[in-house]
């Protein structure tokens, strides 16, 4: 009876986290249709649009997981994968500059720290999809299906933690130098909104060394 309700109480929170990613999905997809169609020319639509891509492709592939079957399959979703997580804190650097620029505050050395981490998340993508320096093959039980740390994970955490908050101090900077009480407001918001997308898409179960994180 024990088991049996235990099987239930898992199946029930798999089925409730499918229902959460799918929602996630299509409203990160359409909001990201919306931005390309109909604000494409605005630097700072651009920018978000980058953030919302990465976001749409980890819900993509939270979405397609459950409904594999075999770990070879499961592997080469989940390394598919950190094609959004790779470029998140790029695309999170690329955000907070375009806020900045919009208050007249330019910094060539900001640009130029963007660019290069956009490089860096392309090279731990590579890494990601190609070797297992930075995630390896790792445990198939359904319905929780993840990769396990590579020896290069840890330096990962540590840029994806570093560039979030930087982030959110390039908003902060935005937001006081908003001139009105009105666009401080919504600078606020745009702040406490900013940190979703990490808080959705990093992989937290690979920081977790449990090979069987639910018990049978």
């Amino acid at each position: 009876m024990t088991q049996s309700l235990s099987v239930a109480w898992v199946e029930l929170l798999s089925f409730a986290d499918l229902i959460l990613a799918s929602a996630n999905l299509v409203f990160t997809f359409s909001l990201l249709l919306y931005l390309l169609v109909y604000n494409f020319r605005n630097s700072v639509a651009r920018a978000f649009s980058a953030l919302l891509a990465c976001v749409a492709v980890v819900y993509a592939c939270d979405v397609v997981l459950p409904r594999v079957e075999t770990l070879q399959a499961a592997v080469q979703w989940l390394r598919f994968q950190w094609l959004g997580i790779a470029f998140v804190p790029a695309a999170y650097l690329h955000f907070s500059d375009a806020l900045l620029r919009t208050t007249n505050l330019l910094s060539n050395r900001r640009r130029w720290l963007v660019r290069w981490s956009y490089v860096l998340s392309a090279f731990l993508c590579a890494l990601a999809f190609f070797t297992d320096w930075l995630v390896r093959d790792g445990v198939f039980t359904p319905p929780i299906t993840h990769l396990e740390p590579g020896p290069l994970f840890r330096g990962f955490t540590a840029y994806f933690v570093l560039t979030v908050l930087f982030g959110a101090y390039n908003i902060q900077r935005a937001r006081a130098r908003c001139l009105t009480p009105a666009s401080r407001r919504r600078m606020t918001y745009l702040a406490v909104a900013f940190l979703a997308p990490a808080l959705g898409v990093f992989p937290y179960l690979l920081l977790s060394s449990v090979p069987n994180p639910v018990p049978s």
